[in-house]
């Protein structure tokens, strides 16, 4: 019965081209979303952070070691910050009485996914096993006193990457990062 056999054929040919159909139409849904960043406060705030208003912002590169990633965004990532800390009713003065720390920093992690039945082909199941890379994007910010004691720290997922880039990601990590950050009163 050879038409029974080209039927199964074609039914299989079918069924992988819906699948893989399936799979670029969530891929490109995946890369409309809008990214919606992970806040953790790290350190909540120090009751000593009540009382101070004033702050100055200290640039990354004296404290980082080798090349700072992502180093296009920084005059967009200063002035976001001193916008948002405006809001929260901080000012920026030279005799600051805090001093913000911050930097953007990048993970990178091998993800794999194991793929529970391997495809049923003569090139072996090697190919059931994807391996991808993820590069993360990172903000932090760490406000400390004059004496460098720690008040307040921070992080956010900003959704940069070395592969994604956008001001519209740092804007919105930044104020939701600076969100967490108790007003001034």
């Amino acid at each position: 019965m050879p038409g029974l056999s080209s039927i199964h054929s074609r039914l299989h040919e079918t069924a992988a081209m819906r699948l893989f159909i399936v799979l670029l139409l969530c891929l490109g849904l995946a890369t409309c979303t809008t990214h919606t960043p992970r806040v953790e406060v790290l350190s909540p705030a120090s009751q000593d952070l009540a009382g101070h208003h004033s702050f100055e912002l200290i640039a990354p590169e004296p404290a980082m070691i080798g090349e700072i990633p992502l180093r296009n965004r920084y005059t967009q990532l200063d002035r976001l910050l001193r916008q948002n800390l405006t809001r929260r009713g901080y000012r920026e003065s030279r005799q600051a009485e805090l001093r913000v720390y911050y930097w953007l920093a990048v993970q990178d992690n091998l993800l794999q996914f194991k793929v529970d039945v391997p495809p049923p082909n003569p090139l072996g199941p090697y190919q059931a096993i994807h391996r991808l890379r993820d590069a993360t994007g990172t903000l932090r910010v760490r406000l400390t006193d004059r004496d460098d004691r720690l008040l307040w720290e921070g992080v956010v997922d900003t959704g940069l990457s070395p592969a994604r880039d956008s001001a519209e990601l740092l804007e919105r990590a930044t104020h939701a990062l600076t969100q967490q950050i108790p007003v001034a009163h």
